[in-house]
């Protein structure tokens, strides 16, 4: 890979937004472009992942997390990746836009970057 060549499969941008008080099960499919091809991402070769949401703030207090190792994060043998939490993980979560980091663990790449932005949580939808 040359010095002018980004790789967008590390590390890209992408906004999350989840409902507060519902339980999350979402199941995202992950790609990237080789050229003019889609390609569809690889999780086979890594034992696990984490995302943990924090404040933006000088604190930087940890809100969310989600990790392969509780089954808040499953990675699959193809290109998709599931968030699992209960509403009742969800309820007590302030409504705001928060900020996030997903790392991919591996033998090779013990905290790998993987994906970041925002991350919005909405309060339900009023009748």
């Amino acid at each position: 890979m040359s010095k002018d060549t980004i790789d967008l499969r590390q590390d890209a941008y992408y906004n999350l937004e989840i409902k507060k008080d519902r339980t999350l099960a979402s199941v995202i499919s992950c790609v990237y472009m080789s050229g003019e091809t889609e390609v569809d991402f690889d999780f086979s070769s890594y034992t696990g992942a984490s995302l943990d949401v924090k404040r933006e703030s000088k604190s930087n207090q940890t809100i969310l997390s989600f990790d392969t190792l509780d089954g808040s994060i499953v990675l699959s043998s193809g290109n998709t990746f599931q968030l699992n939490k209960a509403d009742t993980e969800l309820a007590t979560l302030p409504v705001g836009t928060f900020k996030y980091d997903m790392y991919l663990r591996s033998t090779t790449y013990p905290k790998r970057a993987f994906l970041w932005g925002s991350f919005i949580i909405s309060d339900r939808i009023t009748p």
